[in-house]
This record gives C-alpha cells, structure tokens and sequence, in this order.
C-alpha cells in the first residue's frame, strides 16, 4: 500500500474511525466531531453539484451529504474504511457505488469533472500533499472549488501529543505521518487557484482553505 495517501496498510494512519469517534467517543471528541461535520454540512451550496470527498474515511461527512440528496463521490485508500462506508450505506439504503478505494495522489478521474473538492484534514497525512493538491485542482471544474482543512501547527492540540491524549482519552494520538500546517503552506499548495477564504476554525485548531480554480 502506497505511503503517499492517507492510509497505512489499508487502516486509517491511526486506526481511527471518524464517525465513531462522533458518536461513541469522550465528550470533547463529540463536541469537536460534530462542529467538524455541521460545518461540513453547510461550507458551500452543495445543490446541483457534483462532489468529491478524498480520504472520505468511513464517511464522516460523506453519508450525511449523501442522505441530503448531494451528489457525492468519496475515495479512500483504506480498504476496511470503504468497507465500513459501504456498510453504513447499505444500512440507509443508500447506494455503495458511490465510495471507491483509490489514490488521492493519482485520482481516477478525467480533468474538470468536479465542482466541488473536499480534502478534510487529509494533506497532512500524506508524503506529497503537492501532488494531492494537484489532483484535486485537476478534477475539478474552472470556477469550482476545493474546501481544505489541516491542523494548525501553533495551536496547543495540535503542537502537544499529550494535550490532545489528555482531551480525547487516546492513549495512543501517534499517526502516520501527522504534519502540521501554516496558512502560508497552505496557500503555496494551490498558489494557481483563487484564495476565497483562508481562516482559523475548530478552536483554532485548524486551518480552512477555499479555493475556486481559473
């Protein structure tokens, strides 16, 4: 399995489902999960759009569009985190067809297909986030948008291993490659695209990029 994505043989880079954490997880991961996905929720008019979320995990954000009738497209290169993504889609008699395991640093997409792009918390884990950057500006639409988050390096959660195993109740926060970001590192990622927004949210904790391709 290719180091250059998000995933670790075939598990998330620290064995961690998202919507689990949302739902069964200490109160902060509760509260910080579903800010993470009310927000996702309502970042952008998702209607009469064609989206793709990359590192979908095991839908997180994915399913819940998808039940709001988006047209939505998720990719992963976990292979047990698309299993579970499917699984929970069959359980909404929603159709599977619409998550798939596949590289985000080598989409398998034809150019200006996508209006939207979704990378949550996604270019921190992998090798070459320039090349994923790429990607996600090659498949999606002249006036579309990308939507980033990554973790702010300044900020205490993000900066201290033992700030975030104290608000989780995580013995173990180590994740596969976990590289912080600047808002200058971020904009150099898409330095061809339009800035629309560039702003601190989650508590600060993270990084939000808009993006609208020329």
């Amino acid at each position: 399995m290719e180091e250059c994505n998000t995933k670790h043989k075939g598990l998330d880079g620290f064995n961690y489902d998202l919507n689990e954490a949302r739902i069964h997880g200490n109160f902060f991961e509760r509260i910080f999960h579903n800010r993470r996905l009310n927000f996702w929720l309502s970042a952008v008019d998702y209607k009469n759009k064609k989206v793709l979320d990359i590192g979908c995990n095991t839908g997180i954000v994915l399913i819940p569009l998808k039940e709001k009738g988006v047209d939505i497209l998720g990719i992963d290169i976990s292979i047990s985190d698309i299993k579970k993504a499917k699984k929970s889609l069959s359980q909404k008699k929603l159709s599977e067809k619409c998550v798939q395991v596949a590289n985000a640093a080598k989409l398998p997409f034809k150019n200006n297909y996508f209006n939207v792009v979704l990378l949550s918390d996604i270019l921190e884990h992998v090798t070459e986030p320039n090349i994923v950057a790429k990607e996600a500006i090659r498949v999606v639409k002249p006036n579309g948008i990308v939507l980033v988050t990554v973790p702010n390096e300044l900020h205490p959660v993000v900066k201290y291993p033992w700030v975030r195993k104290l608000l989780t109740g995580r013995k173990n926060v180590d994740e596969h490659l976990d590289i912080p970001f600047s808002k200058k590192k971020l904009s150099k990622l898409f330095c061809e695209t339009k800035i629309i927004k560039l702003s601190f949210i989650g508590f600060g904790s993270e990084i939000l990029g808009i993006f609208k391709k020329i």
